[in-house]
């Protein structure tokens, strides 16, 4: 398939990546010129603008990948993309936009008769490895036609048509949350063997044989093990955890539904916290995001 794609950031790039691995056509663009340069290197096809980008696009409908941060970046990035395209032409919001966002961008789309799909992504630096898993939301038609880009981009049976426009953002935003309770818990357990009845264990050793075959085997498990294998004291890190605004949004969310979600909103309202104490917890949570995502960490 052909597809123009705008983002190479952390998971952009990997992604332009697998999809030319696979042969697909993919015309790029990227605010700085570097990471273009290097999937061109590849095979992609640079643009020097959006408008290049859309021109250079030959299949109809053309397709368009938006892999930007959530918010007004993304907003203004939609809005000047569907200035060019035509009727029936189709975005792709693969960020981690609010899923009343993408509501909204449906709806003015829609008005230009311009296709919207929200895809929720997530896999971070690994799935450029072994694949992503893919939440999408949108017109059901056009997430058949485009399952060869679904194929080669996700692990194997890792993505899913959700329903309608917004559901894939507002599967991610849980996911998110649940991943948030996850970490909280590992971080946690990690603080009691560092601080508990014995002493000088070896951390890394333990998470590593937790990554294999235990109850709580997990991805995050082994981004873990990666992180203490590193320095099991994380004596490198400041306690800071940051959170990216989807923990936020599905607190917000259970709260307005009358939902108990417990353990997810304690664990947002923690990274909070964490800018505030001195805690292994912290650290082992600043480490694993860092690990899996790439995300921005705090150094001593």
């Amino acid at each position: 398939m052909e597809i123009g794609f705008i983002g190479l950031g952390r998971m952009g790039k990997n992604m332009v990546l697998r999809l030319l691995k696979d042969n697909h056509r993919v015309v790029v663009w990227n605010r700085s010129p570097e990471p273009v340069k290097e999937v061109e290197k590849k095979g992609a096809v640079p643009s020097s603008d959006i408008e290049d980008l859309v021109n250079k696009l030959q299949s109809k409908p053309k397709i368009i990948w938006i892999m930007l941060p959530a918010g007004d970046v993304t907003d203004k990035m939609i809005k000047k993309v569907a200035l060019i395209l035509q009727h029936g032409d189709i975005i792709i919001d693969g960020g981690n936009s609010n899923f009343r966002d993408s509501i909204e961008h449906y709806k003015e789309l829609k008005q230009k008769n311009i296709e919207f799909m929200d895809i929720g992504v997530s896999g971070g630096l690994k799935g450029a490895e072994v694949g992503y898993c893919m939440m999408v939301g949108g017109n059901k038609s056009i997430y058949k036609k485009m399952q060869p880009l679904f194929k080669s981009l996700c692990i194997k049976e890792g993505f899913a048509y959700i329903g309608k426009n917004g559901s894939g953002h507002y599967i991610k935003m849980i996911h998110n949350a649940i991943e948030y309770g996850m970490m909280q818990a590992i971080a946690e357990g990690f603080d009691l063997l560092a601080n508990g009845h014995y002493k000088d264990l070896k951390l890394d050793e333990i998470a590593d044989v937790w990554s294999h075959g235990s109850i709580i085997t997990s991805f995050l498990m082994d981004m873990t093990a990666s992180a203490l294998k590193k320095d099991d004291k994380l004596s490198y890190l400041k306690p800071y955890v940051d959170d990216s605004g989807e923990g936020r949004w599905a607190a917000k969310e259970a709260i307005d539904q009358a939902v108990p979600f417990l353990v997810n909103t304690f664990a947002v309202q923690s990274r909070f916290a964490s800018r505030e104490k001195n805690s292994f917890a912290y650290r082992m949570l600043a480490a694993i995001r860092n690990e899996f995502g790439g995300h921005p960490i705090k150094k001593k």
